[in-house]
């Protein structure tokens, strides 16, 4: 992956208009997990064109993937305490 994102930031720097580069190092980036870095890839793309309906899809796409990855770890440490609980409860009881 760092290799293609490498060559795809060069192509990027020699032609900034492109599009289609950036949208190929969106989704790289992405795929891979490397959401911080795709959120400001997508950044850069709505600077340049406010009104990017594919940057601003997959702003929200990752925000979600926050949010919702954010809610699972939440709800896994409440189950983690929860089940601790009940096995104490009925070592006690």
């Amino acid at each position: 992956i760092a290799e293609e994102e490498a060559t795809l930031r060069w192509l990027i720097a020699r032609q900034p208009r492109s599009l289609e580069l950036s949208y190929y190092l969106l989704f790289l980036l992405a795929a891979n997990g490397r959401d911080e870095q795709a959120m400001e890839e997508c950044l850069k793309i709505l600077k340049r064109c406010p009104d990017d309906q594919i940057a601003c899809m997959w702003r929200e796409a990752i925000r979600l993937r926050w949010y919702r990855s954010a809610r699972r770890r939440v709800s896994t440490r409440g189950v983690a305490r929860n089940r601790r609980w009940h096995r104490l409860s009925h070592r006690t009881g």
